[in-house]
Parts: C-alpha cells; structure tokens; sequence
C-alpha cells in the first residue's frame, strides 16, 4: 500500500511532516507555501494542483495517488501549469489530466478586485486609487470571506513563507484578534504585519528579524484589516 492509500490529503500531509520533525512552517518553505496554508491543509482545506506536485516531487510520492479523488481544487492557473508539465506525465497521469482540465468548468470562480499593494516593512503612504490594479480568479470556497486583495512588496513577512508578489485577501468587516495576519493603516500610511496584544500593549509584529515591531499607542489614527489568506503564485 502506498502512502495515499486510506489517507485523505490533509492526514497525507500531517502524517509526513511529522515524521519528518517538521513545524508547519518548515515543511510549508520545501513547498512553497505559507506555514499558515499548511495549517489549513490539514485542518481539511483542499489544495491547488501545484502544492499536490511539490508534494510528489519532494517526497516522493506518485502523482497519479495525490489526483485521486476530488480533495482538491483546479485553478486557471493549475490548468495552464498542468498543461505546461503534460509531456513529462506518465499515461496515466496524462489520462487524469486531461480529466481534471474538464472539472475547471464545474469550479465556482469568483472576480477578486486587487486594489493595490502594501509594504511587507517600512510602512507607506496610502494612495486614494479607487479602480482595481487588476483582477484576479480564485475559487469560490477559498475567498467567500474576501472583499478585495492586496499585492505584497517587501519581505518584513518572509519568515511566514509571505514573500514580495504574494496575494493578501482580506476583509475589513471581519473583527481582528490577536495573533492575526493584518494590513495596517496608521496615520495615513499602510503596512503588513502581525497584530498581537502583549502585558496590556498592542503591536505589530514582523516575521523578519532586520525589522523592529511597532507599537501602537493612544492617539495614533489607526485601522486594522483583517487577512482572510494569502495566495501565492506558486500555489
């Protein structure tokens, strides 16, 4: 029996990081995901085609197993991706490409508007541009709770597996609490950070250590937006 046999993904991937000695955000940087993406993995969130190839690829384990079954998702971009790697597939795997190609159309996608970018360090000015920079497809179960998407610039968040170029879905009508991924706009000027309470203060943490966490005191104009996900072009 292989690995996949009677495993669903989300207990495939707990299963090998755990053996392997790994927290979640060491076995989500051999993938190229966030720590957080591997946390909701195993939580039973259903993966791109790309994370299912890293997967094969850095751990041996066929292909052909992880398509099984219907415990993931198939993204535009997971159909360019697969039909780019299509030579290099096996009959078979070449078999239930072509199958998954078709499911594309039974996926919900919904429009996210990328309203701009946000500093991932320093902070800075925010721009009053009210027209989407572009428009990005996602499916509909992975960004019910999203309103619009910011571009990530900078890498004060890399330690998070967040790098320059990442997607921040967010919504501002979600209450935040602490331990939260957040986009910050303080005094007229926007950052991404951690926010956390510590002994009675508020900051806003990096997951860089070449950055200095900010503390946030009375008087400051702040508003907090909460991050529903990151995606990452990787994905």
């Amino acid at each position: 029996m292989s690995e996949r046999d009677k495993m669903t993904i989300s207990q495939l991937v707990r299963k090998i990081r755990k053996e392997r000695g790994l927290t979640q955000e060491e076995f989500g940087k051999i993938l190229g995901v966030t720590g957080d993406y591997i946390s909701q993995v195993e939580r039973g969130r259903k993966p791109g085609v790309n994370f299912l190839v890293s997967l094969s690829k850095n751990f041996g384990i066929s292909l052909s197993s992880l398509l099984e079954g219907s415990e993931y998702i198939l993204t535009r971009s997971d159909k360019d991706y697969l039909i780019k790697v299509y030579d290099s597939l096996t009959p078979e795997e070449k078999r239930k490409v072509l199958n998954y190609i078709i499911t594309l159309k039974r996926i919900p996608i919904r429009k996210i508007p990328v309203l701009g970018y946000v500093k991932a360090g320093e902070p800075y000015e925010v721009k009053d541009d009210s027209e989407p920079v572009e428009i990005i497809e996602l499916p509909s179960e992975e960004t019910e709770n999203t309103k619009f998407a910011l571009i990530v610039r900078g890498d004060s968040m890399k330690e998070k597996g967040i790098e320059e170029g990442d997607y921040l879905l967010l919504n501002p009508d979600l209450q935040v609490e602490s331990g939260d991924l957040v986009v910050a706009i303080i005094d007229g000027k926007a950052t991404f950070k951690v926010f956390r309470r510590v002994n009675g203060k508020v900051y806003l943490e990096p997951a860089n250590n070449n950055y200095k966490r900010i503390e946030l005191k009375e008087g400051m104009d702040v508003k907090l937006i909460k991050v529903t996900g990151v995606w990452t072009r990787k994905r």
